[in-house]
């Protein structure tokens, strides 16, 4: 045995030496204390660091005790990390080390390693909250390495404090202990501080004029509250409106405040016991409350409710979150109210803000009192939403709490790939090697703020993983900002533009969450029910059965009848429209005056508007534009006053009713290139049914029933028997009847459905099979992407 600078270059007496090279999310999640207390554990020497891939570490010790690292780590992890992949290999011994050590990072390029998400707060924290003598009892900026901000804090890699908005607040001596501590939970916890360190609150008018500092300022928001004021509050990535829940004048004044019409409000409450109170919940959507992501919660609303009709007018659902600041825990500390209404601090269409200024400027007309501190918000990112149905949760806005982790793609892109979205619901998609990093939930592109919020999205993705991608995806439609964007940088850095037909993006985004993106030679079939697209025709679609084959090639299968959008984008704001036209093309104007629909609009301009279905309007064959129309025909929701706003009404009237089954007389429509799923038929039922007596709660789950039926019949006589996957897509798909539906059906037919689960299965997620495509078409060398000059 001989020493080589200092290691030694062979095994002595059955000792052995192994370096593991650790990727994921483990980095600010209290990894390397773990690493650290499980080697010190085992009695083995070594050293632990965070580098551009992941976690670095070595182990030194006997044979077998470092042959059972990896196991014992992995059964160590603490609650945020994910352990993704492990690298081991041998490596010489080293003479004379002594102990296991925490190293600081190590420098250098990005190849997997990205800033974890941020996380609510953990029971540790909250213990400390309400523990008499803790020196963080009632401080509203508690946290350790399980919970707090992480993504929305740091301005540059890697993550440590010195690059975070924490880095303006030096550790006080007792703080910097337990930083420097590894066997304390707040080792290496960027954002750990206490009251003598750590930033401060501060309440002040919508001037900026500060009223009270500290403790009292946390009072005087309380008070506010209590008296059906609306205070903005500062919270983890950006700011929210909040006023009291069950007061009908304070929700209807920052319903009217923030031109809302009647979008549905988020309620925050103290505790699940609160939370029962409100809605009906399942252990799973229990567990998705207090999970560290803690993201608002649909759920089914109790009746009679103390809240404001104002919160959720006229739906089945209620969407609740929980606490996930401290600073939130505390604004229910007095007990004074039970329930607040805890929406985005912005108004209609804009970004969420994030900075006191901004704030001051943006929110004075729609904030009476501001709750502030001196902690900056470094990217806005606001709360997710998710709900549960019979196949387990489904993320339908993903942001706080699950950004910027990763989608694991199943092939490697042969080069970065930019996805910018579409138009609704925007979100930008990096895809990198073998990895898809979805951005924050950005929102409709309607106004400059929301189309500069995406820019600031995809470059902070770019920035974060320090790649320039020159290979731009966007959707197919011409009229998109976000596509008018994608030419943009295509154009500057000489890259190539993949212009995507939506649907097929809405597959594709499934395909890629499951990691069941088709090989060369495989083939996967996909149902798509969405509202609208941009279709290959010029016409819009939205009910497609689409075959994907090798990820690159892809054809229409079948879809659904078009019918004409009287009026034009009209049509998509009032579903009646639709309706009356559908009625009109079937000879069926009489069944109009027997309809709840009727007394809404007025006889006579129904009438006016079916002899005008036959002009030249443009065609859809949306599933999501059927939905709404039966929605207008049962006098559910006459116009959308937000995206969808009908035919969630008409879930949740289907929620509602007594078990049925489809409707037997429902047919498939013999088209010249195949079956069509009927759209005028379907409703035609439904109006012959509710006009026969027919409550409307069973019309609208006979209407869900039959689609999904027919819809799977018209998928069984055209997707080839080796297609036997189905990724269900597209907005529709958050619909949990539906969704249960067509996964039941499918599944008893012998196919594999597929639904979103983490990656949102409307417009969110559009970005992720738009990034999904174009590396599956890069890798196969296809040349259709557009060169731009």
């Amino acid at each position: 045995m001989a020493f080589e600078g200092g290691r030694l270059s062979a095994s002595s007496g059955g000792l052995a030496r192994r370096r593991l090279v650790c990727h994921g999310t483990v980095q600010g999640v209290g990894f390397r204390p773990t690493v650290h207390n499980v080697a010190c554990a085992l009695g083995l020497t070594g050293w632990v660091l965070n580098g551009p891939e992941g976690a670095r570490l070595e182990v030194q010790g006997p044979g077998e005790t470092v042959g059972r690292f990896a196991a014992e780590l992995r059964r160590a992890l603490p609650p945020l990390a994910r352990l993704e992949a492990l690298e081991e290999s041998p490596v010489p011994l080293v003479r004379g080390e002594r102990g296991f050590r925490v190293l600081p990072s190590s420098p250098g390029p990005r190849t997997r390693a990205l800033v974890p998400p941020d996380a609510a707060l953990c029971p540790d924290c909250r213990t400390d909250l309400e523990t008499a003598g803790n020196r963080r009892r009632r401080y509203p900026f508690t946290t350790c390495t399980a919970c707090g901000p992480r993504f929305s804090m740091v301005r540059a890699w890697p993550y440590d404090r010195e690059r975070t908005s924490m880095a303006c607040f030096p550790l006080c001596p007792r703080c910097r202990a337990e930083y420097e501590d590894p066997s304390d939970r707040r080792f290496h916890a960027e954002p750990v501080c206490c009251p003598t360190c750590g930033p401060s609150l501060w309440l002040a008018k919508p001037g900026g004029e500060a009223l009270a500092r500290g403790e009292a300022a946390l009072e005087g928001a309380r008070e506010a509250l209590a008296r059906g004021r609306i205070v903005a509050v500062k919270g983890l990535g950006g700011f929210q409106l909040a006023c009291r829940a069950d007061s009908e004048a304070a929700v209807s004044e920052l319903r009217r405040r923030k031109g809302r019409g009647r979008k549905p409000f988020a309620v925050m409450v103290p505790d699940l016991s609160a939370a029962r109170l409100l809605a009906r919940l399942a252990p799973q959507e229990e567990a998705l409350m207090a999970s560290y992501p803690a993201p608002i919660l649909l759920a089914p609303r109790r009746l009679p409710s103390p809240l404001a009709k104002e919160v959720a007018p006229g739906l089945a659902e209620v969407g609740l979150l929980l606490p996930t600041t401290p600073l939130h825990v505390e604004l229910f500390r007095t007990g004074a109210y039970t329930s607040l209404v805890m929406t985005s601090g912005n108004l209609s269409e804009e970004p969420i803000c994030c900075g006191n200024r901004e704030a001051l400027a943006r929110l004075c007309g729609l904030a009476d009192l501001f709750l502030l501190h001196d902690r900056d918000v470094v990217r806005r990112v606001d709360d997710s939403v998710a709900r549960t149905g019979p196949f387990g949760p489904m993320v339908l806005r993903r942001s706080r709490g699950w950004v910027p982790e990763p989608v694991p793609l199943s092939f490697a892109s042969p080069e970065p790939v930019l996805a910018l979205g579409g138009h609704l619901r925007a979100t930008a998609c990096l895809a990198v090697r073998d990895e898809a990093f979805l951005s924050q939930h950005v929102g409709d592109q309607e106004t400059d703020a929301a189309r500069a919020f995406l820019r600031e999205a995809a470059a902070g993705l770019e920035d974060f993983l320090q790649v320039s991608a020159r290979a731009i995806a966007v959707d197919l439609h011409p009229d998109y900002p976000s596509a008018w964007y994608g030419e943009e940088l295509a154009r500057a850095r000489g890259g190539r533009l993949f212009r995507l037909q939506h649907h097929l993006a809405h597959a594709a985004a499934v395909l890629a969450e499951h990691a069941r993106f088709p090989e060369a030679g495989g083939r996967a079939a996909a149902l798509v029910l969405d509202g609208t697209g941009w279709g290959t025709d010029g016409t819009a679609w939205g009910c497609e059965w689409l075959l994907l084959d090798g990820g690159a090639a892809w054809s229409r299968a079948a879809h659904m009848e078009a019918v004409p959008l009287v009026g034009g984008e009209a049509a998509v704001r009032e579903p009646w429209r639709l309706l009356v036209a559908a009625l009109a093309s079937c000879g069926e104007e009489a069944l109009l005056a027997d309809l709840p629909v009727a007394s809404l609009v007025g006889t006579r301009r129904l009438f006016d508007v079916a002899r005008l279905a036959g002009g030249a309007w443009p065609m859809a064959s949306g599933a999501g534009r059927l939905f709404e129309a039966a929605g207008a025909l049962l006098g559910l929701a006459e116009t959308n006053t937000w995206e969808g706003e009908a035919a969630v009404r008409l879930e949740g009237a289907a929620a509602a009713a007594p078990p049925c089954g489809p409707w037997p007389e429902a047919r498939l429509i013999e088209g010249p290139k195949g079956p069509l799923l009927p759209f005028s038929a379907l409703l035609v039922l439904a109006a012959r049914r509710l006009a026969s007596g027919s409550s409307p709660e069973s019309v609208a789950l006979g209407l869900h029933k039959t689609f999904a039926l027919l819809a799977v019949e018209q998928g069984l006589r055209v997707i080839p028997v080796d297609a036997r996957t189905v990724a269900l897509g597209g907005g529709c798909l958050a619909n949990r009847i539906l969704a249960g539906e067509l996964a039941v059906l499918l599944s008893r037919a012998g196919l594999e459905p597929l639904l979103p689960r983490a990656v949102p299965p409307g417009d969110g997620g559009l970005a992720l099979g738009q990034a999904a495509l174009a590396a599956a078409a890069l890798r196969a060398g296809e040349e259709w992407a557009e060169r731009l000059p």
